[in-house]
């Protein structure tokens, strides 16, 4: 099958949380369509096999570690691409995660995880918006959840910080979308990551099951219409297209990667 053309080959992307999961999955895709990458995450180790993985498939890739939620820190990972590249056209922010149940709320919990989920995101959106409105083009994508669509007590923090990531998706794209710069936000469901590969293993060690079988029984208490779990290049799929020239009257959108999951209209 023939790849579609996504218009844009030799552009730079940078993608936090890109040392694997839907960031690295995201990182492949932009790599096969020519763009050059800076990755960011926090693991030294990991990152540097993403970007190794990526350097073998020929894909032009550097590496910066870099912990995004913290104040300052995505200026370096932007003084990195420029220092690579010359110049960032895409930002793609993928670093983010948690829980933060309500039943046991923390002061602490709610603001790291927003810190964690809003400010990096937008910290480094605001770092490339300047140089992408001078030169007319650019790119911002959030990666949300479903979480931010459909409340839930058990992730009522992550769900609450994925949220105002949406709400300030739509406000970036309201303000420069009319100087080329288009900010969207994709909401992956319940996607086959590290992360919860690894949270299937730790609750079947906890029952005596199988991850296989810890799968089953949330697919069974929680259906997803499509009958499955997500993978990371579905998600990454998307990323792509909405990072490309494809998408030149696509702005403000928040686009649901997630079987069906979400069942009401917008």
């Amino acid at each position: 099958m023939n790849q579609v053309d996504l218009d844009i080959k030799g552009r730079v992307a940078i993608v936090t949380g890109g040392s694997k999961g839907i960031g690295l999955a995201a990182a492949e895709e932009l790599g096969r369509a020519g763009v050059r990458l800076l990755l960011s995450a926090r693991g030294e180790s990991e990152l540097t096999a993403a970007v190794d993985r990526l350097r073998d498939a020929g894909i032009d890739a550097v590496a910066h570690v870099a912990d995004a939620a913290r104040p300052g820190a995505v200026d370096g990972v932007y003084e990195a691409a420029i220092a690579a590249y010359g110049q960032v056209d895409i930002a793609v922010c993928v670093a983010g995660g948690g829980h933060g149940p309500l039943r046991t709320f923390s002061w602490e919990e709610w603001i790291r995880l927003y810190e964690l989920n809003v400010l990096s995101a937008v910290a480094l959106a605001m770092k490339c918006v300047p140089a992408m409105r001078e030169r007319k083009w650019g790119r911002v994508l959030f990666v949300g959840s479903t979480a931010a669509r459909e409340a839930d007590p058990r992730w009522a923090a992550y769900g609450a910080a994925k949220a105002a990531l949406l709400h300030t998706a739509k406000s970036l794209a309201l303000a420069y979308a009319k100087d080329g710069v288009l900010t969207n936000c994709v909401h992956p469901g319940l996607t086959r990551t590290e992360g919860i590969v690894a949270g299937y293993q730790a609750q079947a060690e906890r029952l005596g099951s199988t991850p296989e079988e810890v799968e089953r029984r949330m697919l069974e208490l929680q259906p997803i219409p499509a009958g499955r779990v997500g993978e990371a290049r579905e998600i990454a799929d998307a990323i792509a297209f909405l990072c490309s020239e494809r998408a030149s009257w696509i702005a403000g959108a928040s686009l649901q990667v997630d079987g069906g999951t979400i069942r009401v209209t917008p």
